[in-house]
């Protein structure tokens, strides 16, 4: 980032950017962005399919693929072996996210 101080605390962040911290971080699903969980060979299929034009994407240790994308948009998605994940009135759900130096 040309000439901006990036600080660790959430005050000082742009709108979201990866947790600062050298370890994973529990973030809400809802409020930056929504997730989509894929069962691994979905997953890896739907990498394959994508290929460069993927977003970000997290791959938990059991293979699980999550896909984070714009709040709503898969708000109507009902897919086999695809969940959505994002924030529900009476339900919180949070996903692990890696600082950007993770890469692998």
């Amino acid at each position: 980032m040309s000439g901006e101080i990036v600080r660790s605390n959430d005050a000082c962040r742009l709108p979201w950017t990866p947790p600062p911290a050298g370890d994973v971080e529990a973030l809400p699903a809802g409020k930056w962005w929504d997730s989509v969980r894929a069962a691994p060979l979905v997953g890896e299929r739907a990498l394959e399919l994508l290929g460069d034009e993927t977003g970000a994407v997290i791959q938990d240790k059991y293979g699980t693929l999550y896909w984070l994308i714009e709040v709503g948009s898969a708000a109507s998605w009902c897919l086999r072996q695809v969940r959505v994940l994002t924030e529900l009135t009476d339900e919180s759900t949070y996903l692990g996210v890696p600082p950007t130096s993770r890469t692998e």
